[in-house]
């Protein structure tokens, strides 16, 4: 066997089919086979380079690699449905490409939001050996002090053990009621940036991210466009 081998929900998801987690049900459905043979377990070991796996009696080949950026608005969730009948990001994509999210922005944060059929490529980007930087303008209530930045660089637990910092933090705007900045993060921690604030005393007014990587926003909110070879690389720089 193959040291290359992955189970087969995960080769669902990198050949651009459907999420790993979907996957997973689709197998056990017994929805997939794998050289003719139907597989119902999720965590069965393949070789995509040397299996055929079909689903629903399509053969699923390795699809030409495409990323776009969205300029995701506030109001919209990260996810493909919503029980509560929120808005979706899907909504704002291209459906036929077959897209998945890199990552998450809550409802309320806009800006940067990458998606891409190769699941190979989003974990790449959200892998955190990878270190890759993400950058934000948010804005809070209330006058930031250096001394609250020194605090953002040097770490803050915003939950039982869990410590969480910035790499970079600058002040952008400061005036009494509210305080504008840029901060730079490349952990990936859940609602990192509002909590390191919360922890600072400091209610997140607006939150906005402006840039992966050497990757920065330049489409209009709402708006989206593909990426050539030479962004995608400028991501990992």
């Amino acid at each position: 066997m193959s040291d290359e081998t992955i189970s087969l929900a995960r080769a669902l998801s990198k050949l651009g089919y459907c999420s790993r987690s979907r996957a997973a049900l689709y197998v056990k459905s017994g929805r997939v086979t794998v050289n003719g043979k139907v597989i119902k377990v999720p965590a069965w070991r393949i070789d995509t380079s040397k299996d055929a796996i079909d689903v629903d009696e399509r053969r699923l080949v390795k699809p030409t690699t495409v990323m776009i950026m969205l300029h995701k608005p506030a109001g919209f969730v990260t996810t493909s449905s919503d029980d509560l009948s929120r808005k979706t990001v899907y909504e704002l994509v291209p459906g036929d490409l077959h897209l998945f999210a890199v990552g998450r922005l809550d409802m309320d944060t806009t800006g940067l939001l990458l998606f891409t059929n190769s699941g190979e490529l989003q974990d790449r980007i959200t892998s955190p050996e990878r270190e890759i930087t993400k950058t934000y303008v948010v804005t809070v209530n209330g006058k930031v002090t250096p001394d609250h930045v020194e605090k953002l660089l040097r770490g803050i637990e915003i939950r039982d053990g869990i410590i969480a910092k910035a790499d970079k933090c600058d002040i952008i705007e400061s005036e009494i009621s509210r305080t504008r900045l840029r901060i730079i993060i490349h952990e990936g921690k859940n609602r990192q940036i509002r909590r390191m604030f919360d922890t600072l005393g400091k209610s997140v007014l607006a939150l906005h991210r402006s840039a992966i990587g050497r990757l920065d926003l330049d489409l209009p909110e709402g708006g989206w466009r593909k990426l050539c070879d030479e962004e995608v690389e400028a991501i990992f720089r």
